[in-house]
């Protein structure tokens, strides 16, 4: 039974040149991401030396069945379960204010063995709901009445992710899924400017009234500045490298710059980081590229990066056969979501963008995130399936 059900598996993949591809593009990042929690697992001790590795490895398993399932059920289904979906979410959203506090947040809901986070659940579903709405006002678009339940799927979410979870991350994440899927809806410029416009307010005082998001903020602005103003005149008391990188605001960019330029061509090998020892903080989730290119130099990073592209490009060329007007909002909001993380990460681990907790999609180690992003992509495969049964 067990030998059919896997040959009906391969069958599937063998058939289709873009789930396959798509499957060995996810498979390489996720050996990438087995190999950096591995190295970093041994300096996390969660409650023994190996438990990282050992519960990421399980929730590898536990994403591998997910995206079993995703492929094989029939994609169109969620439309008809769009409205239970919001409603489940969104239930679980309001719960995570009473569930036990992590790293200072509440944003996980204890399973016994297993800490979900509903955010991430929140995604996907906020793509679906879009997709079947789009779908289903598709000729009327541009209609202020057309406008008006998608802000109130983006204001539940975003309210509930933002004010009790305090994740400014998450939430302007689930703005970009909305306000791109709306674009590529061909909603009236002005309208989706106006809305923009409100947002940007909106996360202009989000950032304002927390003291970190300031700080944040001021030090990504920070070197900009300096350029400019700085005189140079001024004397500087001497400090060692050192004791400049520790008393910077920056001192977590400033750490992964030192580890990426540590790594040299091809790095000093597996396991052999010295950044992760004792200097690096959330070595093995948000800050876990740096890793990667310190004991792997930029090869290893490329070779991340080449990853990406390549799914990212089987993934839109997925999209753009699919016939189905659900399943090709579906298949780019996955796309961006997945893409969009893996930027905003490497952007916030090199520098270009403010730091925020966003992990790197198949690599970070993370539960909820893994078992999310798999059946996703099994979600895409499935399309991708349906896209060759209509050709």
């Amino acid at each position: 039974m067990t030998t059919l059900f896997f040959n009906t598996i391969l069958n599937g993949l063998k058939k289709n040149k873009d789930a396959r591809y798509l499957s060995y593009w996810t498979s390489g990042l996720i050996i990438i991401g087995i190999l950096a929690v591995a190295s970093c697992s041994a300096m996390v001790r969660i409650n023994s030396p190996l438990d990282c590795i050992s519960k990421h490895l399980m929730n590898i398993g536990l994403g591998f069945i997910l995206f079993l399932i995703a492929s094989f059920f029939d994609y169109k289904k969620y439309r008809k379960a769009s409205f239970f979906l919001f409603i489940l979410t969104t239930l679980l959203l309001l719960a995570t204010p009473f569930s036990r506090e992590i790293n200072g947040a509440h944003r996980w809901i204890n399973l016994g063995f297993f800490n979900f986070q509903p955010s991430e659940m929140a995604k996907l579903v906020m793509i679906i709901i879009m997709s079947d709405f789009i779908t289903r006002h598709k000729h009327h678009i541009n209609t202020w009445n057309a406008n008006v339940f998608p802000c109130i799927y983006l204001a539940v979410f975003g309210f509930i992710v933002f004010i009790l979870q305090s994740d400014l991350g998450t939430a302007f994440l689930l703005f970009a899924i909305w306000a791109s899927l709306l674009f590529v809806a061909k909603i009236d410029t002005k309208r989706i400017l106006i809305i923009i416009l409100a947002c940007i307010l909106a996360v202009a005082v989000a950032i304002a009234i927390k003291p970190y998001r300031r700080k944040r903020v001021v030090t990504f602005c920070k070197p900009i500045v300096q350029l400019f103003l700085k005189d140079k005149n001024v004397e500087e008391t001497p400090k060692t490298k050192a004791e400049k990188i520790k008393d910077s605001d920056s001192y977590n960019s400033d750490i992964a710059f030192a580890a990426f330029g540590s790594g040299g061509l091809t790095g000093k090998g597996s396991g052999k980081s010295d950044t992760k020892l004792r200097y690096l903080p959330e070595k093995h989730t948000d800050y876990i590229f740096p890793i990667i290119g310190e004991e792997h130099g930029l090869v290893g990073t490329l070779i991340t990066v080449f990853l990406f592209i390549m799914f990212t490009k089987t993934a839109l060329n997925i999209n753009s056969k699919c016939k189905d007007e659900f399943g090709k909002y579906l298949s780019l909001g996955i796309v961006l979501t997945i893409t969009g993380q893996a930027l905003i990460n490497m952007g916030m681990t090199t520098g270009v963008l403010p730091s925020k907790g966003i992990p790197l999609p198949f690599i970070s180690y993370g539960g909820s995130a893994m078992l999310i992003n798999c059946y996703m992509v099994g979600i895409l495969v499935n399309i991708a399936r349906s896209n060759s049964r209509l050709l």
